[in-house]
């Protein structure tokens, strides 16, 4: 079956009542998936069509990177423990534990993450107080419909703008890539999106922070988050929704750019005069209509570099992904757990 067809930008919200952009009732009065439900059977054969070297290669960055997570987040532990006998004795079986805040590495933005600031609503409309006493639209409904299996589409902005001849942006600093130059990139692939298809676009930011000394990864817990990603405005938001993406994800710690409230999200700034301003004001715009408002989910500090090279050895800008989050009831996020193959 056929999800129903999305309506063209201009025609959002879907709901009248809701807030700005929503796109609440699309799939049902009490969808939980969101735009995951344009991973049909149909969807899922075509993009394994892509499969065609085999090759493969993990989008998963380490558990215990980065070493100092921003945002106020813990880091990561790890403990193995030997199992012992009754008498004390060491055997050679072991047991590990592991204690991590699921957005502190790599992850899915799941839909009980971030919502509608003023109008204190997560996608469908649900409030705190039902993410509280039930565990809908929790992450588990994700892992238990299969998952994310889709064609993604790559798009590579530091070799972007080399072959541009412009100077490259350091993904450790508060700079945007405007919607414009997200368009010319995929024009310059020559991909057709479709709906259901997966954005991975790679900022730079772990090949950056690799290069980093222990004292500088710890400068950078300490200060406020300044970092590259996608502009937080109309026509950013515009784009994804008009190529259909299931979902988005990049190797940056927030996808759009970071501090989310700043100067670019205040009254007067870039969106003044819009019907959604006060929702600009509330930070992170693109999380709340992707998440609040569509039920596109988010994928943050994915490890794109080994994708990259891949992609720019075979000359592709396309493959099969396959990411199964945890089934963690009512969970918020989660390791992506993926995999691209070309």
């Amino acid at each position: 079956m056929s999800p129903p067809q999305r309506p063209p930008f201009q025609d959002l919200p879907i709901d009248k009542n809701g807030p700005p952009g929503n796109a609440w009732g699309l799939y049902g009065s009490n969808d939980e998936l969101g735009a995951l439900n344009m991973i049909t059977p149909s969807a899922v054969k075509s993009a394994a069509q892509e499969i065609q070297t085999g090759d493969r290669v993990s989008l998963d960055w380490y558990l215990n990177l980065p070493s100092h997570p921003s945002f106020n987040r813990p880091s990561f532990s790890w403990k193995m423990k030997n199992k012992e006998h009754p008498d004390g004795a060491k055997r050679t079986v072991n047991d590990d534990h592991l204690d991590f805040n699921t957005q502190g590495s790599s992850q899915w933005d799941g839909f009980r993450h971030y919502g509608y600031q003023s109008a204190k609503k997560y996608y469908g409309g649900r409030s705190q107080q039902d993410l509280e006493s039930t565990e809908v639209i929790g992450i588990d409904r994700v892992a238990n419909s299969g998952g994310i299996t889709a064609r993604g589409v790559i798009l590579d902005y530091p070799r972007y703008l080399e072959k541009k001849g412009k100077t490259e942006v350091y993904a450790l600093e508060a700079n945007s890539i405007t919607a414009e130059e997200l368009k010319d990139m995929l024009q310059e692939t020559g991909i057709k999106t479709r709906e259901g298809d997966l954005l991975l676009l790679r900022t730079g930011f772990t090949r950056d922070y690799a290069k980093l000394n222990e004292e500088d990864r710890q400068a950078i817990k300490d200060k406020p988050p300044t970092f590259l990603g996608v502009q937080s405005d109309k026509h950013t938001l515009q784009w994804i929704w008009e190529n259909g993406f299931v979902a988005v994800a990049s190797d940056a710690p927030s996808f759009e750019m970071s501090p989310l409230v700043g100067p670019h999200s205040a009254p007067g700034g870039i969106n003044a005069g819009e019907t959604w301003e006060t929702e600009m004001q509330g930070g992170g715009l693109v999380h709340q209509w992707l998440l609040g408002g569509w039920g596109v989910m988010i994928g943050e500090m994915w490890d794109l570099e080994r994708l990259c090279e891949k992609s720019k050895q075979l000359g592709r800008s396309t493959c099969f992904v396959s990411s199964v989050p945890l089934k963690v009831p009512g969970g918020v996020a989660s390791p992506p757990n993926a995999v691209a193959i070309f």
